[in-house]
């Protein structure tokens, strides 16, 4: 028996689901607490966000919380497995105060070292698309752990999953389809074009060992053009992308019964 529990918060729908309905309650506080932890943290919308010290540091290293450096540490990985296609330095690159004789700032520039973090001259970061996948990895380990039951935890188009597996194993919506199988212990994300009519795909849905993976594999493949599928095969992804006329291509990893 699965129990769930559904709410809106950081601007998403979250969605948890608990292999034990009785602990709900508890995963619910849990999660919340997670995610205002992370909200707190690297919410550029919000004026006392503990990114915007980062920011104003302009080469200057700032000791930041144990979860803002977890956070930026995610973000910089999603940038290495990526290439740079996902990247924390945000479009606010300020780059008419840097000198012609150095370079625009870019992750590879990025400093986090303990509880220190450098960000540099000219540069803005901004992390808050990994954050969320960081966050819904971190809440569900967390509620798992804490209560000894397996926990799905959706935030918008990402989800993750931790603990023992229920009987049918998760369901999770794929955007304008059936449902997919997720496996316990992985993550699932999907990413939409803003404007279907632009680009080679609509939807790119990944599935990866953890939701920060999925989700930066999701949207580095979304602007790959005709390149996705090769781009994600080799890394050996299992995923599942529609073309801007509804054509459904899968890599060799998707499972054929969620391949249509």
């Amino acid at each position: 028996m699965i129990g769930s529990s559904r709410w809106r918060e950081w601007g998403r729908d979250v969605v948890l689901a608990v292999t034990e309905p009785r602990a709900l309650r508890q995963a619910e506080e849990i999660v919340r607490s997670a995610i205002g932890m992370s909200e707190a943290a690297c919410d550029l919308r919000r004026g006392d966000a503990e990114l915007h010290a980062v920011n104003l540091g302009q080469g200057v290293p700032v000791r930041v919380t144990p979860r803002l450096a977890a956070l930026l540490r995610s973000a910089m990985r999603a940038a290495r497995m990526t290439n740079g296609a996902v990247t924390p330095v945000g479009d606010r690159v300020d780059t008419e105060s840097i000198p012609p004789v150095h370079p625009a700032p870019s992750y590879l520039d990025v400093r986090i070292e303990d509880g220190t973090v450098l960000a540099p001259w000219g540069a803005s970061l901004d992390i808050d698309e990994t954050a969320r996948a960081d966050t819904t990895d971190y809440g569900a380990a967390l509620a798992a752990d804490s209560l000894e039951c397996g926990v799905l935890l959706r935030i918008g188009d990402t989800a993750a999953t931790a603990g023992t597996r229920p009987a049918g194993g998760w369901q999770v919506a794929l955007p304008g389809s059936d449902d997919v199988e997720l496996p316990a212990g992985t993550a699932i994300a999907s990413r939409s074009a803003a404007d279907p009519g632009e680009g080679s795909w609509r939807v790119v849905t990944v599935v990866a060992p953890d939701a920060v993976w999925a989700d930066a594999a999701a949207l580095t493949a979304l602007h790959c053009e005709i390149g996705a599928v090769a781009w994600l095969e080799q890394y050996g992804l299992a995923a599942r992308l529609v073309d801007r006329q509804g054509r459904v291509h899968t890599t060799a990893a998707w499972p054929d019964a969620c391949a249509a």
